[in-house]
């Protein structure tokens, strides 16, 4: 019998996604679109993409391997006007129902300690702001020097932190009638909540009135917990016209489910690539994975780590506690960029000593069945790792589009 605080995993494939966008019900420009994510959200939602920016070569392949209709602006957003925007998609400013964007924050990413639900922080007390012209400044320097990044594929990339900003100054000429923007979950603790502050204020200098809230994939259908800062920013006359304040906005925010998806629920009748699963097999048994991965029994009640207490007598020190064993009738942890690749600690099999296959990280993530990824078993878990849930993205999309862009437009005809 199954529990009653679980549900079902829906399967779906690309062709269904371009089915339910075609009813072209808003209109979306994705910044920083990595391999598609967000994308095949917002046109699970009933989105028309008309255009994404991307910088990584690989990221731009998947894309495109799946939305090959879909226009490109293929480098640095720094490099792009928000006219750039515009003229590419065929629109005026004001037009735009949505633009979207994932921007990287490294200083709130990198590897460190900190609180619970921390994903690391590297103090940054930098002011950052526009100028008279429109441009993004910074004053001050990192505590500690950051330099170029190495962001995705070994592509190098300076001044991560302020593309945040350079994100708000493309919205600053495109004036969409809402913005949608995504960042992890540590930017609403500690000092970085200065940061956070900042970009608010950042939005609201542009004309638009911002909320923000944590969300969790588990409550949208995902088979992941995977939390989410969300910011829905909502043009000053457009709240104006369909009475929505500082007050209320938060009520835009898409109803939680109480209900779940376990891993073994989602991933339990994947077949999976017979070579592909004795590579991954093969790899921790030639590797310091299989020391750790063996300390966990397999199928358990909560997800297990060789850093807990109950593992101490096999491993005094509390090492490698980013390996993790998920109980199969519970939503999975975290997928990573790192660790879903070989050679990191990440999330291994719930009965199987390897790391998930690329059909099972689809899964996981909710992506569609035949959903395309490129280059090598490393690259693809990169891009799953990165990704925004696309059935979360989709129930964010779906309450903007009914409680704000239907509404506006509905006045307006």
């Amino acid at each position: 019998m199954r529990n009653l605080n679980t549900m079902p995993y829906e399967k779906y494939t690309v062709a269904d996604v371009k089915q339910k966008s075609s009813e072209e019900l808003f209109s979306v420009i994705s910044c920083f679109a990595g391999g598609g994510g967000s994308s095949t959200g917002y046109r699970l939602a009933g989105g028309k993409l008309l255009l994404i920016n991307e910088f990584v070569a690989e990221a731009i392949a998947s894309y495109s391997q799946n939305y090959p209709d879909t226009p490109v602006l293929a480098d640095d957003i720094k490099k792009y006007s928000g006219q750039d925007f515009l003229n590419m998609s065929n629109i005026s400013s004001g037009d735009l129902d949505i633009l979207d964007g994932s921007p990287p924050c490294s200083a709130f990413s990198v590897n460190g300690k900190g609180a619970k639900g921390w994903e690391g922080y590297q103090e940054d007390t930098r002011k950052t702001y526009f100028d008279g012209d429109g441009n993004v400044v910074q004053e001050g320097e990192l505590k500690e020097a950051v330099g170029a990044k190495k962001y995705s594929d070994g592509k190098m990339q300076t001044g991560i932190e302020d593309l945040f900003l350079e994100f708000v100054r493309v919205a600053k000429e495109v004036q969409p009638k809402v913005i949608i923007a995504e960042n992890v979950k540590g930017i609403t603790f500690g000092e970085a909540r200065s940061k956070l502050f900042e970009f608010i204020k950042a939005f609201e200098s542009i004309g638009y009135e911002v909320t923000y809230n944590v969300l969790n994939a588990a409550d949208y259908g995902v088979a992941q917990g995977r939390e989410r800062t969300i910011f829905i920013c909502v043009r000053k006359d457009v709240c104006d016209a369909i009475g929505l304040n500082v007050l209320n906005l938060n009520g835009v925010f898409p109803v939680p489910n109480s209900k779940h998806i376990g891993i073994e629920d989602a991933i339990k009748d994947v077949v999976n690539d017979p070579v592909e699963e004795k590579m991954l097999l093969d790899y921790v048994e030639g590797s310091f994975q299989k020391k750790f991965i063996e300390m966990l029994p397999f199928r358990p009640e909560k997800t297990l780590h060789p850093g807990l207490p109950e593992f101490r007598h096999l491993n005094p020190k509390g090492s490698c506690f980013s390996i993790k064993r998920p109980a199969p009738h519970r939503v999975c942890p975290t997928l990573t960029q790192m660790g879903q690749q070989r050679t990191a600690s990440g999330v291994f099999h719930y009965d199987k000593n390897r790391k998930l296959t690329i059909l099972e990280m689809k899964r996981v993530m909710g992506l569609p069945e035949d959903y395309e990824l490129t280059g090598n078993f490393d690259k693809q878990a990169e891009r799953i790792g990165r990704m925004v849930a696309p059935k979360m993205m989709a129930a964010v999309a779906s309450s903007v589009y009914e409680n704000v862009i239907k509404p506006y437009n509905e006045l307006r005809d």
